[in-house]
C-alpha cells in the first residue's frame, strides 16, 4: 500500500509537460511586463522632456503672458475689464481690421479681432519721437506688414507695447530712438507668436476700415 502512494506521488510526463508550458508563459509574462515597463519610462522622459524644453522656451521669449479671456463679439461701445494693457483677449467687435499702419487712433475691440487671427499689434504712445514711429514702421516693413496692425494708442502704459494674443511686450521709458537689443525683442516676439491665435486666417484675407465702424 505505501509502495503505491509513493509511486502514484511520482511526477509524470504530464506534469513536465505542464511545467514547462507554466514556465514559458511566465517567461513570456516577465519580458512582456520588461517591455511594458521600459515604454514607459522611455515615454514620460519624452513628455518631461518635451515640457522642459517647453517652459525653457517660453521662458527665453520676451514678453509677459495673460489668462485667455474668450473671443465673444460685441458692438465696440460694449463694457469689459480687460486683463493686459493693451487689451491682448476678450471681448471684441466682429470684424478685423484690414492689416496695414494707422496714423489714427482705433478702438481697441477691432484690433483685438486682428490678435484672434493670429496677429501682432504695435501700439505706441502718441508722445514718442518721430524716429521711433519710423523705426518701428521699418521692423513691420521687414516682415512685409504681414499681419500686422499699427496706429497710435494714448491709453497705453508703456511707451510702446507689442501685442498678439494673450501676449504682450512692453517698451518703456525709451529716449529718441530704439535700442538695438529692443529691435530684436520685437523682431522675436513677431516670429514666434505670429499666427498663434485661437483663429487661422490667410494674410489675404480682409477686414475693415476702422472709419468706417468707429
Amino acid at each position: 500500500m505505501f509502495d503505491m502512494e509513493t509511486q502514484s506521488q511520482e511526477p509524470t510526463k504530464g506534469d513536465f509537460k505542464k511545467s514547462r508550458i507554466d514556465e514559458a508563459i511566465r517567461r513570456k509574462e516577465m519580458r512582456l511586463l520588461f517591455w511594458i515597463g521600459g515604454i514607459a519610462v522611455i515615454a514620460g522622459l519624452l513628455v518631461g522632456g518635451i515640457i522642459w524644453a517647453v517652459k525653457a522656451r517660453n521662458q527665453n521669449l520676451p514678453g509677459a503672458a495673460y489668462p485667455d479671456q474668450g473671443q465673444d463679439h460685441v458692438a465696440l461701445d460694449h463694457a469689459f475689464d480687460y486683463n493686459s494693457n493693451p487689451p491682448s483677449s476678450g471681448h471684441h467687435y466682429g470684424q478685423p481690421a484690414n492689416w496695414g499702419i494707422y496714423d489714427y487712433e482705433v478702438n481697441d475691440k477691432i484690433f483685438v479681432h486682428n490678435l484672434e487671427h493670429g496677429g501682432i499689434w504695435i501700439a505706441y504712445r502718441p508722445s514718442v519721437s518721430a524716429k521711433i514711429v519710423e523705426e518701428l514702421k521699418a521692423i513691420a516693413a521687414e516682415f512685409n506688414n504681414s499681419k500686422i496692425v499699427m496706429a497710435p494708442r494714448q491709453t497705453n502704459d508703456a511707451d510702446v507695447a507689442i501685442v498678439a494674443w494673450t501676449k504682450v511686450l512692453k517698451l518703456d521709458h525709451l529716449g529718441d530712438t530704439l535700442r538695438n537689443e529692443q529691435k530684436e525683442q520685437i523682431r522675436a516676439f513677431y516670429k514666434a507668436f505670429k499666427n498663434h491665435g485661437p483663429e487661422f486666417v490667410p494674410d489675404t484675407m480682409p477686414g475693415v476700415d476702422p472709419k468706417s465702424v468707429q
